[in-house]
């Protein structure tokens, strides 16, 4: 059987949903602008955009500590996501995971290796690592991890050291009132981390000696279960990610961004 990714990233970005009319967005922007200084603005016919573009990036990725709603951004310190799952498939991780009420941090200490947009080939690639990031969620668990058995519900923490990404999208463009927006038409994302690390409370029903030896495995054993997790992790994280792109292309046109 497959392991399916279920999740709720339409709710999460829903409270990012613009409650002004479009004819209001560069006033908006304006005042973002105003309230959060390293906001940089990038012009297009500037024969340097792209590194303004990249440096523009990197010093707004820190002020996204709020959400901004005119521009679809959600607040990324942390970034809430209600619910996923993932299905077991079999293998050394052998786990129905459900998680709810969860919490993503660390994304605002993103350092890019490299960002570019290129509005003629209308494509982002993004390359940057973030030295820590913490998801933590309420969890359900049910399955196997390398043969063992583990079952349990409570909070969890899956902590990922210098988590490394690397994000390309293709957009099209669409002209809406004589404006032009990008539509995401395909993303992907590779990921590792240097290491993770896993701690559930609750397990075995509080049995807390059993709780911990699982624990430990799982720390023990970190490697092998990050290398067969990863494809679903990354797909989550790409996901999460084009929902975001997608929200702010889709609120402010190209003309309003770097015009």
């Amino acid at each position: 059987m497959r392991r399916y990714i279920v999740f709720a990233l339409l709710a999460t970005l829903s409270n990012c949903s613009i409650r002004k009319s479009p004819k209001n967005i560069p006033s908006l922007i304006k005042l973002i602008r105003i309230s959060a200084p390293n906001f940089k603005r990038c012009f297009r016919k500037d024969p340097n955009f792209k590194k303004c573009y990249s440096e523009a990036a990197q010093f707004g990725t820190a002020q996204l500590t709020k959400a901004y709603e005119a521009l679809g951004i959600p607040n990324l310190e942390p970034l809430h996501i209600p619910f996923l799952t993932v299905r077991d498939k079999g293998g050394v991780f052998s786990v129905d995971q459900i998680f709810k009420n969860c919490n993503l941090s660390g994304l605002t200490t993103l350092k890019f290796d490299q960002i570019e947009l290129d509005l003629e080939k209308k494509s982002l690639f993004a390359d940057g690592v973030i030295p820590k990031v913490e998801f933590k969620c309420q969890y359900e668990l049910n399955g196997k991890v390398l043969l063992l058995p583990i079952k349990g519900e409570g909070d969890s923490n899956i902590t990922f050291i210098n988590f490394h990404a690397n994000y390309r999208s293709f957009y099209d463009e669409v002209v809406r009132n004589d404006k032009t927006y990008f539509k995401t038409v395909k993303s992907e994302l590779d990921s590792s981390a240097e290491r993770w690390y896993f701690h559930f409370d609750n397990l075995f029903n509080g049995n807390k000696e059993l709780g911990d030896n699982i624990n430990l495995v799982m720390n023990d054993n970190w490697k092998e279960i990050a290398d067969e997790l990863q494809p679903e992790y990354n797909e989550i994280v790409r996901q999460i990610l084009e929902g975001i792109f997608e929200k702010i292309w889709t609120k402010t046109s190209l003309e309003e961004f770097f015009d």
